[in-house]
């Protein structure tokens, strides 16, 4: 990790970001249509298996809020537990978030996003084999309260599919929160700043510079009527991504 540690802080390492988001354009089976990316990446992403779990939502927001309890209540104890998790998640994310079968495009694929999460993936990955993560909360500082607010607000996300409020916690566990890399990044993120400077430094940098970067991809909702509820829900990726990545650059690794 040592080497993506250094690599991270060279200008050439923003540049491949960038470079990659312009030359990895989605796959699909039929109807390729190079003059018609953002159409392509909006109907695979609009009907991606993530979308359509059903009654396995149930399932998967409980492990995640049983996750989230046993970290709090047992920290480093389950902390081989709580990495693979997120580890398995962000794979997981990958490949749910990013594929779909739809009869204008066949089998298609958002490669860009795909790359980009698994890269996430791949750090919290290593992280798990050579654990560098203190879990202890022991340096916790009320300056980063904000990130705790923003990051329930984005993991709850009170929100009805068709935007409208929604404040009744029971609703939670029939929605899709955690399996969706924009709103569980938050989360994980700010449970990382609380436990700085313990933290696995290279884990947490790009954990937070894609998190800034599909953030600032998500903001384009709010020029959009009809999808501005999607926007506010995506402000707290963007901006804990952000401050995260900043912390990251003043922070020595953990030795």
């Amino acid at each position: 990790m040592e080497k993506l540690e250094k690599a991270s802080r060279k200008w050439w390492f923003f540049v491949i970001l960038l470079v990659a988001q312009s030359i990895l354009p989605p796959i699909v089976s039929r109807n390729f249509d190079p003059q018609n990316v953002p159409r392509m990446v909006s109907v695979t992403l609009g009907n991606a298996v993530q979308n359509n779990l059903g009654n396995l939502n149930i399932l998967f927001q409980s492990l995640s809020l049983l996750m989230l309890v046993l970290l709090v209540v047992f920290k480093n104890k389950v902390r081989t537990l709580f990495n693979a998790y997120v580890a398995v998640s962000y794979t997981a994310f990958a490949f749910i978030q990013n594929m779909a079968v739809t009869e204008l495009y066949g089998f298609s694929v958002v490669t860009v996003n795909f790359a980009m999460f698994l890269f996430v993936a791949y750090v919290w990955i290593r992280e798990l084999f050579n654990p560098e993560n203190n879990y202890d909360f022991s340096n916790f500082h009320w300056k980063y309260s904000w990130m705790i607010v923003f990051a329930l607000f984005a993991y709850l996300c009170p929100f009805t599919s068709n935007g409208e409020m929604d404040w009744n916690l029971l609703h939670f566990f029939t929605r899709n929160t955690a399996t969706a890399f924009c709103l569980t990044t938050p989360l994980f993120l700010t449970i990382l700043t609380l436990n700085l400077p313990k933290v696995n430094i290279v884990t947490y940098r790009i954990t937070a510079i894609i998190g800034v970067i599909i953030g600032l991809y998500n903001m384009m909702n709010f020029f959009n009527p009809h999808t501005v509820w999607l926007g506010v829900v995506h402000v707290p990726l963007l901006t804990i991504s952000l401050y995260s990545a900043i912390l990251s650059y003043r922070v020595h690794p953990n030795s």
